[in-house]
């Protein structure tokens, strides 16, 4: 009884951990190449060019800080995928092993905030790039699709 009271749980365990790495890939490919929605947090730059009057060096400015964080980020968003493989492969080894697990899911925690705070860095950025002006209109922008969204 005891046995097979361990297997059946090792079978959900497996399942849920195999599970994960799908749900996770989900998640991203919504999110895929965008920094809080998108440039500015308000969609794609053109929209926001034209909607704030932004000036082609402004335009110029956001892109290099936007591109420069997908470059910095890479790195992490590679380690994330393979993060996933390992944990599953230490507990395939070894059922029992779950503080090595844990240890690669500790450091894919810190990987993923390393990379929000780089989009926050990045958004600071672009945010400084634009007027007074053109931040209090992105503010209002914002504010609207926000409250669309709960809607």
């Amino acid at each position: 009884m005891k046995k097979r009271l361990v297997i059946i749980t090792g079978v959900v365990a497996l399942t849920a951990l195999l599970a994960v790495p799908f749900a996770f890939a989900q998640h991203m490919r919504g999110t895929h190449g965008q920094a809080f929605g998108g440039p500015m947090m308000f969609g794609h730059l053109r929209h926001a060019q034209q909607m704030l009057g932004l000036t082609d060096q402004q335009v110029t400015d956001i892109k290099t800080i936007f591109e420069g964080l997908k470059q910095q980020n890479q790195q992490y968003r590679q380690s994330q995928r393979a993060t996933m493989q390992q944990v599953a492969q230490i507990l395939l080894n070894n059922p029992n092993d779950v503080a090595s697990a844990q240890a690669l899911i500790d450091q894919q925690t810190a990987a993923e905030r390393t990379m929000k705070m780089n989009a926050l860095a990045a958004a600071s950025k672009a945010l400084n790039v634009l007027t007074p002006d053109q931040r209090a209109k992105a503010a209002s922008l914002l504010q609207q699709r926000m409250g669309a969204a709960q809607k």
